[in-house]
């Protein structure tokens, strides 16, 4: 048996990668030290999430130090970093000492420092470069979503919409007032349809209710149940976008300019960013780059080359989202055509976690 630390640092990589991984791991009988890194994609209920997982110890952000001091008395077999610097995994593994691997959507510092690294798709491992050791395993989100349970929040006949406020609070605090406008100017173009909020696991207690005063059902079931029984989803970029392609759900993905101030922006560049009066704007200049830059914001879209999820972003009013979500969301041709593509869509190879299992415990055979 191995002794395996599996570093883990924002909300999509902690749920959607490392909670199959940590299971994998755990299913034939490794020990497991789950260690949470400092990110700015941060949502704050790491910790708290991190106990839904089978790892036999978790250590809290801010306290890698500790983990550096005692692996040198009790050193790990590997080191795996699921996202965030790699200088994290570079420093547990101690420059070469113990093996470090990956896993990865795309190209980072410090990759080369590592025995192997892992990515989801072939379109992934082209953007690597030939000088690191790179092995398609597929994508670990739908192993996530088969683990999800709970009951199903859909009733009765309708059009069945599921809404993804995001994983931050910040996000979700800024979405409530602008979500409960739109609610009630959707509602005069979709009459009758049933709206869903998915706060678990990120939101707290008293949200519920919030939302509920929206005039939102909330459920507090996994996003695999949700997604088996939902017409249309609307959503923010993200991980989250992959659970809807996995799962076959058409999706409009929805970020109106006033939402830009609350995503985070790289380390480096937050200082200028949070400048009085100038820094929102350089961050709405760089996003509008960045967009024009990547081609589409949701990875879904970028795997396809085209926008199948249809991307609505730019100064917009309630009404207008609304106007335009309905547009999709109404449509019924829409939504058919949209399931048979993401029905034909090559989605990877499957059983993720174990593929990294095998490959890890290959290497250190």
């Amino acid at each position: 048996m191995k002794r395996v630390a599996v570093l883990a640092n924002g909300p999509g990589e902690l749920w959607g990668w490392a909670r199959p991984v940590v299971k994998e791991l755990k299913r034939d009988g490794h020990e497991v030290d789950l260690v949470l890194l400092p990110c700015q994609f941060a949502s704050g209920a790491e910790e708290r999430i991190s106990s839904f997982l089978e790892a036999d110890h978790v250590t809290p952000p801010g306290r890698f130090r500790e983990v550096l001091s005692s692996s040198g008395k009790r050193p790990y077999d590997c080191v795996l970093q699921l996202g965030g610097d790699l200088l994290y995994g570079r420093l547990l593994a101690r420059d070469g000492k113990t093996p470090l691997f990956s896993y990865s959507y795309g190209p980072k510092k410090g990759l080369k420092a590592c025995m192997e690294v892992f990515t989801a798709f072939e379109m992934m491992a082209g953007q690597f470069g030939k000088a690191v050791p790179v092995s398609i395993v597929g994508d670990l989100v739908p192993d996530a979503l088969a683990m999800d349970t709970g009951v199903s929040p859909w009733r009765g006949p309708g059009l069945k919409i599921a809404v993804f406020p995001g994983s931050r609070p910040a996000i979700r605090r800024k979405a409530l007032p602008y979500m409960t406008e739109f609610l009630a100017a959707a509602r005069s173009f979709l009459p009758g349809a049933q709206w869903v909020v998915l706060l678990f696991p990120f939101g707290e207690a008293r949200e519920t209710a919030q939302w509920e005063e929206a005039g939102f059902d909330v459920t507090a079931a996994g996003t695999g149940v949700v997604l088996a029984g939902t017409d249309v989803a609307l959503t923010q970029p993200g991980t989250n976008t992959l659970e809807m392609f996995h799962a076959g759900v058409p999706s409009v993905v929805a970020l109106p300019e006033d939402f830009i101030a609350q995503v985070p922006a790289p380390v480096l560049l937050a200082p200028l960013f949070s400048l009085p009066w100038i820094g929102p704007a350089l961050k709405r200049r760089a996003f509008r780059r960045y967009i024009g830059r990547k081609g589409y914001l949701c990875w879904p879209n970028r795997l396809l080359g085209r926008e199948l999820y249809p991307e609505v972003t730019g100064s917009l009013s309630v009404e207008e989202l609304a106007d335009r979500f309905a547009s999709y969301a109404g449509n019924p041709a829409w939504r058919d055509e949209t399931r048979q593509a993401l029905s034909g869509a090559d989605r990877g190879l499957k059983d993720a976690a174990r593929q990294v299992k095998e490959r890890i415990l290959c290497n250190l055979a």
